[in-house]
C-alpha cells in the first residue's frame, strides 16, 4: 500500500512539473533540438559543425523525435513544442526506475522492507533528480534504462550466469550505450563483477572468459557501431579548445583553484552563478541539491519590479528573483548533513569492498550486488571527474554538473540508507539523523516547478 501510495505521488509529481516547464528551458536545450531535427527531418547524424552536442549517439535524439513526430498535431503542428510528448513519457517511465531500484532494496535487505520504501522517497526526492525530470535530456532515460539493467543484473545474472543471459545483457548494454557515452562507466562495472565472479566465487576461467567476451562483443555490436564509424568526425573531441588544451600536461588543464576551493559561506548563502566559477566542489554540491546553473527557474518566484530593472540588461541564465535565492541558500544549508552522510555511506561502502576482495573470500548475492553498485559509482564518478579535467571549461566550468552522473546516484542513496540503518542501536545519532533528513525531504519536495 505504502509502496504504490509513494510510486502515484511522484507520478504525480513528476507529470506536473513535466507539463509546465517548456521543453526549450532545460540544460542545453537549444543545440539538442538542433540534434534532434536534423536526424528526424533530414535522416542524418549532426557534425560539430551542426551543434556541439553532435559527439553524443543518436540514440536518444531519434526515440524522442519520432515521438514528437506522432503528437506534433496536438501542438499546433510545432514540433519542438511537441517534445512535451517526451518530457511526459519520462515523467512516467521515472517512478519505475524508483521501484527497480527500491526492488533491488529489497532483494538485498529482505528484513528491512520499511527502509526500501524511506530509500525510495529519498531517491525520488533529491532536487538534482526533481530538477531533471521535466528537462529535454539524455539523462533521465539514462537512469531509467541503467536501473533496469542493475536490477535485472543482480535478479538474473548473479544468481546464475550463463551465455544466454550474457547475450541478452549485451543487449541491453548496446542500446544504453547508445544513449549515452558516460554509460562506458557501468558497462565497465558489469565486466569488472564478472572477473570478480571467477575471483570469489570460484567459476571456471573458461567460463569467465566466454562470460566476458560474449558480453563485450555484443555490446559492441549493438552499441559500437556510432563511435567507430563516426571516430573522426569529433566524437572524442568534446568540449572547447580541445586542440590547444592537448598541448597541455593533463594535471595542468585545471587550475589549482578548481580542486581545492570550496567557497564554503559562500554556497551557503548564493549558490547561483556566477559565484565561485570553475570550483568543483562548490558546483557539484550546489547543481545536487539546487539550481546553480539557474535553468530552474519556478513560475512561483517572478522577479519584482526592482529586480526587473536590475537584471534589465542580463541574460535569463543570471536572472533570480531574491525569494528564489533564499530557496536556494536554505536547500544547500538543510542538505548539508544528508551530504556528510552520502559521503560517509560512500567511504565505509569502499572500505568493505576492499576487505572483500583483499579476502578473496566467497561472496554471497547481497555481497556481490553491493560490490556491484559501489565499482559503478565509483567508476562513474571518477569518468566524470576526468572528462573535467580532459576537457575543462576554466572560465565557466559549466560541465561541472551533479546530472551528468545521475544513473549512478541511486547507488549513492542505497549505501547512505545502509549506513543510517548501521546506526539504528545508537539512539542518540541515529534518530536526530532521521529527523534532519526528513525534515529536508520537505526542503527538496519545495524545491519544484509551481
Amino acid at each position: 500500500m505504502w509502496l504504490i501510495a509513494i510510486l502515484i505521488f511522484f507520478t504525480g509529481f513528476y507529470l506536473h512539473n513535466a507539463w509546465f516547464y517548456s521543453p526549450h528551458s532545460g540544460y542545453d536545450s537549444g543545440i539538442h533540438m538542433i540534434y534532434t531535427r536534423i536526424i528526424t527531418f533530414e535522416h542524418r547524424i549532426p557534425l560539430p559543425v551542426d551543434t556541439p552536442e553532435s559527439y553524443n549517439p543518436p540514440l536518444f535524439y531519434w526515440l524522442s523525435g519520432q515521438l514528437a513526430r506522432v503528437f506534433t498535431p496536438l501542438f499546433n503542428n510545432n514540433f519542438l513544442d511537441a517534445l512535451k510528448s517526451w518530457q511526459i513519457l519520462i515523467a512516467l517511465l521515472l517512478p519505475l526506475a524508483g521501484y527497480l531500484w527500491y526492488d533491488i532494496f529489497r532483494i538485498l535487505n529482505p528484513k528491512n522492507k520499511f527502509w526500501g520504501l524511506f530509500f525510495l522517497f529519498w531517491f525520488l526526492s533529491l532536487p538534482v533528480v526533481n530538477k531533471m525530470a521535466p528537462m529535454y535530456n539524455l539523462e533521465t532515460p539514462q537512469l531509467i534504462l541503467s536501473s533496469f539493467i542493475i536490477w535485472w543484473f543482480i535478479k538474473f545474472v548473479l544468481k546464475k550466469p550463463s551465455i544466454r543471459r550474457m547475450v541478452y545483457l549485451g543487449i541491453f548494454c548496446g542500446v544504453i550505450l547508445s544513449l549515452r557515452v558516460m554509460s562506458a562507466s557501468l558497462l565497465l562495472s558489469l565486466g569488472l563483477m564478472i572477473g570478480v565472479l571467477y575471483w570469489t566465487r570460484g567459476l571456471s576461467l573458461k567460463k569467465t572468459i566466454a562470460y566476458g567476451l560474449t558480453f563485450t562483443i555484443v555490446t559492441l555490436v549493438i552499441g559500437g557501431q556510432y563511435y567507430y564509424f563516426y571516430r573522426d568526425k569529433g566524437v572524442f573531441d568534446s568540449g572547447e579548445n580541445v586542440v590547444e588544451n592537448r598541448k597541455t600536461p593533463f594535471f595542468q588543464r585545471q587550475p589549482k583553484s578548481f580542486y581545492t576551493d570550496t567557497f564554503f559561506r559562500t554556497s551557503m548563502r548564493t549558490p547561483i552563478r556566477p559565484y565561485f566559477p570553475n570550483r568543483f566542489i562548490p558546483i557539484f554540491y550546489s547543481t545536487f541539491w539546487g539550481d546553480y546553473w539557474n535553468y530552474y527557474r519556478q513560475q512561483r518566484f517572478p522577479l519584482s519590479v526592482e529586480e526587473e530593472i536590475k537584471f534589465s540588461e542580463s541574460t535569463n541564465k543570471v536572472k533570480i528573483s531574491a525569494a528564489r535565492l533564499k530557496l536556494l541558500a536554505w536547500q544547500n544549508r538543510i542538505n548539508l548533513i544528508p551530504a556528510l552522510i552520502l559521503i560517509a555511506g560512500m567511504v565505509l561502502a569502499i572500505r568493505q569492498t576492499i576487505k572483500k576482495l583483499s579476502h578473496r573470500q566467497s561472496l554471497n548475492q547481497q555481497q556481490l550486488s553491493e560490490l556491484l553498485l559501489t565499482l559503478f559509482f565509483i567508476i562513474t564518478f571518477l569518468a566524470f571527474f576526468y572528462t573535467n579535467i580532459q576537457f575543462p571549461n576554466t572560465y565557466k566550468g559549466d560541465t561541472i554538473k551533479a546530472s551528468f552522473i545521475l544513473y549512478s546516484i541511486p547507488a549513492l542513496i542505497y549505501f547512505a540508507s545502509k549506513f543510517l540503518l548501521s546506526l539504528k542501536k545508537q539512539k542518540y545519532f541515529f534518530y536526530p539523523l532521521i529527523i534532519i533528513i526528513i525534515v529536508s525531504f520537505f526542503f527538496n519536495l519545495n524545491f519544484n516547478f509551481y
